[in-house]
């Protein structure tokens, strides 16, 4: 990258980061919290090495921390202006595999083909603007049922599941959600710790 545009592109996520953190403030701290804050607790949450998989790619920013963690990192986009340009922003980068399509289309097929150490970033939902809207608000209930068919053939998990606060299927706008509840026994049922920290669910083995 020439140095000047890293600069400038450098610059810019400060001066995001900080309008960020300012709106978080004007809410008294209420969730959402800003990415950047996010973005430090999968890393210090994460899985260090092993296979890291992400669902929804979006700008990358999430994609580029997991791929200075993470021996493998698997993200998929659904929308393609934005997958083009993760292909782009990361085309230098072996370590990372982009893949365009939805969950439902192409997380059955990570799913069988995956073993070993692996963490989870599971934030491909609608969200409004260019994030991706198909028959469904989020696949996260097929993501986490694919995730307990695999669980046999994987070593050390961490399961993070964004936007926890939308996990309230009886509320207008959330009716495609799976309930709290019932994120909470998928993880009791397959014996993995679990708890929440800002607005997201985090689930662990080992």
């Amino acid at each position: 990258m020439n140095p000047i545009r890293g600069l400038v592109n450098s610059a810019n996520r400060l001066r995001f980061a900080v309008g960020e953190t300012r709106r978080w403030m004007g809410r008294s701290f209420e969730a959402p919290s800003p990415n950047w804050v996010k973005r430090t607790v999968i890393m210090r949450l994460g899985i260090r090495g092993g296979t890291w998989i992400e669902t929804g790619t979006y700008f990358g920013d999430t994609t580029a921390c997991m791929a200075r963690t993470g021996d493998r990192v698997i993200s998929i986009e659904p929308q393609e202006s934005l997958h083009a340009r993760a292909k782009a922003r990361f085309a230098r980068m072996p370590n990372v595999e982009l893949l365009l399509g939805s969950s439902e289309q192409v997380f059955p097929a990570i799913m069988a083909r995956l073993s070993g150490d692996a963490t989870f970033w599971l934030d491909g939902h609608f969200s409004g603007g260019r994030t991706y809207q198909s028959e469904s608000d989020t696949p996260v209930r097929l993501e986490l049922e694919e995730i307990a068919r695999r669980l046999p053939s994987l070593g050390r998990l961490c399961v993070m599941v964004d936007d926890i606060r939308h996990f309230r299927p009886e509320d207008p706008g959330c009716a495609d959600y799976p309930s709290l509840d019932w994120v909470v026994d998928w993880c009791r049922t397959h014996g993995l710790r679990w708890h929440i920290e800002h607005d997201m669910l985090v689930a662990r083995r080992g």
